[in-house]
């Protein structure tokens, strides 16, 4: 496995500015509706099973005003079409995923005050993870599928890259020409996903730029322990997607969180290398995230 690099990216408010969130301030995901069925099909089809739960957003709504990643450089936009027949996507079904591979990771100090980890099972998604060399743009994307894929630790329903593009589209939120390119998603596009994909429900959180995640550290630590699911962080100086499972606070000061890295390029055979990787591990919160960067949260539930 090699460590891939994920996309650095500046921001860009949404085209029609509204209120900003209060630092911690959370957003619910849209209520949903009813989205055209020439959609739902194409999810389906991105489906080992060929299903798919309650598309979540009607056609022409856009996300909550929080600032989000932009489109990503010419470079990034290069459509899938140009890619080779050897990194098309296979067929979800014929992955094989890892399993909650966080399990068996120690505490990261002996004493801890308070720990608190996700419920339910998830699957590790990553870059490569069907055959499609994302490398450099698809970490939103795969961070996106793990959430979707809880809390039943299952791919039926996940679906792939292509759908995820196509159902941004047709919700409004991107423009036409975004299904088949390179560009890049974070938070508030994976809560929209959410939601028309019928998977857990999504809250967006915002954090101020020079803020950092210590003042979130109550908010995780109930979410966790009231039975949430993954966390998606991406940022702006910091824009590479990660998943938060569990946070813990030591004896001191020191406060960490259980991160997922979604960068692994290869075929990992066990949790146990991830692990000894850093893909997946506990990280000191004060280190862990850039002090320059804003970040979104967006924190799964159960429906």
């Amino acid at each position: 496995m090699s460590r891939g690099r994920g996309p650095r990216a500046g921001e860009r408010p949404p085209k029609q500015p509204r209120a900003r969130a209060a630092h911690g301030a959370c957003a619910q995901r849209p209520t949903r509706g009813a989205a055209p069925a020439k959609w739902a099909a194409r999810a389906c089809a991105a489906s080992p099973a060929g299903r798919c739960g309650q598309p979540g957003l009607p056609s022409g709504r856009r996300a909550p005003g929080l600032p989000r990643a932009s489109g990503g450089s010419a470079g990034a936009r290069a459509t899938l079409a140009e890619h080779p027949p050897s990194v098309t996507a296979v067929s979800l079904a014929a992955m094989e995923l890892l399993k909650d591979v966080h399990l068996g990771l120690a505490p990261p100090c002996p004493s801890p005050a308070r720990l608190a980890l996700l419920s339910g099972h998830y699957l590790y998604y990553h870059y490569g993870c069907d055959g499609l060399d994302d490398r450099g743009w698809g970490c939103g994307y795969r961070t996106l599928q793990t959430l979707c894929s809880w809390p039943e630790g299952q791919s039926t329903g996940v679906p792939g890259l292509v759908a995820v593009q196509a159902a941004l589209e047709d919700m409004g939120d991107k423009p036409p020409g975004f299904q088949g390119s390179r560009s890049w998603i974070g938070c508030v596009e994976a809560s929209l996903c959410l939601a028309y994909f019928g998977g857990p429900q999504g809250r967006l959180c915002h954090v101020p730029r020079g803020a950092g995640l210590r003042g979130e550290l109550e908010r995780l630590y109930s979410h966790f322990a009231g039975g949430g699911g993954p966390v998606m962080v991406g940022g702006d100086a910091d824009a590479r997607a990660k998943a938060l499972l569990g946070v813990c606070e030591g004896p001191d000061s020191h406060a960490y969180v259980l991160i997922l890295d979604p960068h692994c390029w290869g075929t990992p055979k066990n949790p146990s290398e991830l692990q000894a990787a850093q893909w997946v591990g506990w990280q000191e919160v004060s280190t862990a995230f850039d002090p320059n960067s804003f970040y979104n949260l967006c924190l799964t539930s159960r429906n």
